[in-house]
């Protein structure tokens, strides 16, 4: 923002053509004059980030749908996202309705789906108790079993 300010600020002293301004700043043109629009349009505030999310998402999934299925959900609380999908979808065949993940999504979304604990991940049974600090701090050797020695006798380690 306080870039954008000072690049306005420097357009208005006019000492600068736009391109040199632009290359100042390190922009491009079309930012540059994207910035001046913005400004002559709003004002200062015109120079502040805009939300990166679309206006519209145009699949996204109707309403009446979401509340079927959250109804559903309602009338059986152990039922997954499948099941769902079956009664409404039963109920309702008319509806074109969204695929399991994003019943998923909506589940979540309104707080019908408790988080499962995790587990606690263990580390591989190879890696070393202590801590190195160092090279050669610690050493380690992989067992494979019994072998055939050169001279034909069988070394057990």
């Amino acid at each position: 923002m306080g870039e954008r300010k000072k690049f306005i600020d420097d357009l208005l002293d006019r000492r600068y053509s736009v391109s040199e301004l632009c290359a100042k700043y390190g922009i491009s043109r079309k930012t540059g004059y994207k910035w001046i629009e913005r400004f002559r349009l709003e004002g200062v505030q015109g120079l502040e980030d805009r939300s990166h999310a679309p206006a519209v998402v145009h699949n996204r999934t109707r309403p009446e749908i979401e509340q079927a299925l959250i109804a559903a959900r309602h009338r059986h609380p152990t039922w997954g996202p499948a099941k769902l999908l079956y009664e409404v979808g039963q109920k309702q065949p008319q509806w074109l309705l969204p695929h399991e993940s994003t019943v998923c999504d909506i589940l979540k979304r309104n707080g019908l789906v408790r988080a499962r604990v995790r587990r606690r991940p263990y580390g591989h049974p190879g890696r070393p108790t202590q801590e190195i600090a160092r090279p050669n701090d610690c050493w380690s050797a992989d067992f494979k079993g019994q072998f055939r020695l050169g001279n034909g006798q069988y070394c057990y380690p």
